[in-house]
């Protein structure tokens, strides 16, 4: 059976505007399925960074945005599309800047179109002024708007593995009013140039493990897929991972911890 290109290499290529290399080229002319996915994730891009694509991309209808405002259980005050016509503020500036794209490690397959259309809606808002909203100011650049509050459910405290004996880190795990997970991540190591940290919640026995997303920065937030109990998977492990395709864990861990209930 053809192997598929992992859905974060297609994000990359897609991101950076890279032609494919001639590997990859060959894929994708013989994998339809590939193709679809990078076709439809350069519209995509092409959409959040401003403008329609050559093909006539339009911008979607607004039940697209009503259904992402419904998945992500966003505030009552963005459920305005923000594809909508905006009033045009002659005092702003209009062009946001580039912002780099960080390199990804591939990972399995799995349903990541949520993740990449919401990260594309990101930078539409902040194309248009709006990112001031999702910051949690009102839209007339008062006052603070009220914003739902999550609530702690277990943290952890991150020890260093040998080699990493400055590393200190900590994990907090947080539910908000609809019901959704999230694990914030602090950590305090860097990683050789070359190299990026990624998250994971382990198996006390090690049996099983699930990758939870690249840590920016010295802080993050990762959200926990439904259906996992965090029971089972109680330890959180920040590992270095060479950007070599390779989607399993390299086994250089910078630090771990296991949760406890607060």
């Amino acid at each position: 059976m053809m192997d598929h290109i992992e859905p974060d290499e297609l994000a990359v290529l897609a991101l950076d505007g890279r032609e494919p290399d001639d590997a990859a080229r060959a894929h994708l002319d013989a994998c339809a399925e590939c193709r679809t996915e990078y076709d439809a994730l350069v519209r995509t891009v092409a959409l959040g960074r401003g403008g329609a694509s050559d093909d006539g991309f339009d911008a979607p209808p607004s039940s697209v945005w009503a259904g992402i405002h419904a998945e992500l259980g966003l505030a009552p005050e963005l459920a305005t599309d923000p594809l909508a016509p905006q009033p045009l503020d002659e005092s702003a500036d209009l062009e946001p800047e580039p912002r780099p794209v960080a390199p990804l490690t591939a990972r399995p397959r799995r349903a990541w179109w949520p993740v990449a259309l919401a990260a594309a809606v990101g930078g539409i808002l902040a194309g248009v002024g709006i990112g001031i909203a999702l910051a949690g100011l009102g839209t007339d650049g008062g006052s603070p708007a009220p914003q739902p509050t999550s609530v702690v459910l277990a943290s952890a405290d991150l020890a260093a593995f040998p080699g990493w004996d400055d590393a200190t880190g900590h994990a907090t795990v947080e539910e908000d009013p609809g019901g959704g997970r999230s694990i914030v991540v602090d950590l305090d190591a860097a990683v050789p140039a070359g190299d990026v940290r990624e998250v994971w919640l382990i198996r006390s026995d090690a049996s099983g493990l699930v990758s939870l997303g690249l840590l920016e920065g010295s802080s993050g937030r990762f959200s926990v897929p439904d259906g996992i109990d965090l029971s089972e998977y109680p330890l959180v492990d920040v590992s270095a991972e060479p950007v070599d395709g390779d989607p399993a864990h390299s086994g250089d861990s910078i630090v771990r911890g296991e949760l406890t209930e607060t």
